[in-house]
């Protein structure tokens, strides 16, 4: 995965040196001066946006929800997380490493009350053939599939984009392949690149998300082609790590493949 910070230090250097003097003391290394021009930055960023026409403040307003999830349990999960946000597991560091295990990320399907009043969430994990019924408790945002600009679909920029615009992709070449056509070399590479970019942040691997989605592919196939829509619209949630034994659905989809390495390990729990 890209390394998000040191793109963000290197536009801070940026504008850093477009607007202090040279003798200033580097954001790097000094917090009195990182502080203040983050807080520029993140003004002028909004007023660009603004004279571009460009709707941001929803993004503030999420960016101030996930601060308010990340800072503990004291909150009202059935109220911080809504469907088709991108989540992951609260981790705490193991005792014998000091490290947390592997990262699972996801987007929530279905959000409910269990008996025990406790607000639950149905997540599925790109690459994981099984869906997840978790406490809202132990989830966190997570961080957002980056943007990726397709030649055939136009841009993704959430993972459940990204699963839909595979599923369109891959039912226009099997319907190709059906009628005897050539394979669209651009619709292979964007259909590589969305794998591997939604592998990447999900935990899994492309050739999993590909078996996870393969049913749903060929029920598409079979159905009357229409007009190619792009990615869905939907609005930004920011909403990435499993726990460590998260709940499988009782009735889970049929799996059609092998599972990623070291998926996460299953617990059982009531129905809701």
């Amino acid at each position: 995965m890209p390394d998000h910070d040191e793109a963000v230090a290197t536009a801070l250097d940026a504008y850093q040196q477009q607007l202090l003097p040279d003798h200033t003391p580097n954001h790097r290394t000094d917090p009195a001066t990182a502080g203040p021009l983050i807080e520029s930055l993140i003004e002028q960023l909004a007023r660009y946006a603004e004279k571009q026409g460009l709707a941001v403040h929803d993004t503030f307003a999420e960016l101030h929800q996930q601060r308010l999830d990340r800072s503990g349990l004291d909150h009202d999960p059935s109220r911080s997380f809504r469907l088709g946000a991108e989540v992951q597991f609260r981790q705490q560091r193991t005792a014998a490493r000091g490290r947390p295990g592997p990262q699972w990320r996801g987007f929530i399907t279905a959000l409910a009350a269990s008996p025990d009043g406790q607000a639950r969430c149905t997540v599925q994990v790109p690459g994981v053939n099984r869906t997840l019924h978790v406490a809202a408790s132990k989830l966190e945002p997570a961080d957002s599939l980056l943007p990726l600009h397709t030649r055939t679909a136009g841009l993704v920029s959430t993972a459940q984009d990204a699963e839909s615009t595979i599923i369109d992709i891959a039912v226009r070449l099997k319907r190709a392949a059906n009628n005897g056509l050539v394979a669209d070399e651009q619709a292979l590479r964007d259909l590589a690149q969305l794998t591997t970019r939604l592998g990447r942040w999900s935990g899994g691997r492309p050739e999993t998300i590909m078996r996870q989605l393969h049913d749903r592919i060929l029920n598409a196939a079979q159905k009357p082609a229409k007009v190619r829509p792009g990615p869905a619209a939907a609005a930004r949630l920011a909403a990435t790590d499993f726990p460590r034994e998260p709940v499988p659905s009782e009735n889970p989809p049929h799996a059609t493949g092998a599972k990623p390495d070291n998926p996460p390990s299953q617990r059982q729990h009531r129905r809701l």
